[in-house]
């Protein structure tokens, strides 16, 4: 398996792992997405919140059949590693590392979602996860805007089709506050203590993997295209290798 680029960040509490397929794990991404809407086996609306027509599950085989397994087990246990590496750096025993701990993930339900004109997904968490992902099969969103207001003078002009990670708020709920607003606020530090959430533009070939309970949500968008998208849950156990002193 290639080298995978990947990225541990913080825009707030939890961490969230990006990284990119590479093209050949992407061009078989699209193969599966193609044969779950052609075969449409398992229709999967009634176990997600989303107003969304096409959402499919994936068979558990066909991760296997185009040669993904392997690639999805790693990041999700990349993500773990993460997690136990950040917080050995602040934990009290500074002689304990990665290594010392065992890592199992379990893949859980997987589908994937063909969103159209209109359809979204409201705020929403997952559940019956330690961890949930999205892998983006394209970049679509959308035509032309859904709506015609002015907002050039925000840092995100249009957000249709994007996917927004929500963590609690802050003063005034933005992290940046626009032009127009600064001077009554005061300040450009306003608002330096956190972000409540950010935004996700997609691109064919970008991947995320979050902690089950983070908020997300997805914007609709206008036009006769198809926005598709992977989900897929796993489940992780991490323990401990050496035995305590009890002395």
């Amino acid at each position: 398996m290639n080298k995978i680029k990947l990225e541990y960040f913080k825009p707030f509490g939890p961490g969230i792992l990006k990284g990119k397929m590479p093209e050949k794990v992407l061009e078989s991404f699209i193969k599966l997405s193609d044969e779950v809407i052609d075969k449409k086996r398992k229709k999967w609306n009634q176990a997600l919140v989303g107003v969304i027509d096409d959402e499919w599950k994936i068979p558990e085989l066909l991760y296997k059949d185009f040669n993904i397994d392997l690639f999805i087990d790693k990041i999700f246990y990349s993500y773990a590693e993460c997690y136990v590496g950040e917080h050995l750096k602040w934990g009290k025993n500074k002689n304990e590392s990665v290594s010392d701990y065992t890592i199992r993930v379990k893949r859980g339900d997987g589908w994937i979602n063909y969103m159209k004109e209109l359809e979204y997904n409201p705020v929403h968490i997952h559940t019956h996860c330690s961890l949930s992902s999205i892998f983006y099969i394209n970049d679509y969103v959308g035509d032309s805007p859904i709506s015609s207001k002015d907002t050039s003078a925000y840092d995100k002009a249009n957000l249709d089709g994007h996917t927004t990670f929500i963590y609690g708020s802050n003063p005034a709920g933005e992290h940046k506050p626009p032009p127009s607003m600064r001077g009554e606020m005061g300040s450009h530090l306003t608002n330096f203590i956190s972000k409540s959430h950010i935004d996700i533009k997609p691109s064919a070939g970008d991947f995320y993997v979050f902690p089950t309970w983070l908020l997300h949500s997805v914007y609709p968008f206008r036009g006769k295209g198809e926005r598709i998208t992977a989900s897929i849950n796993y489940g992780v156990l991490i323990t401990f290798n050496k035995k305590e002193n009890l002395k």
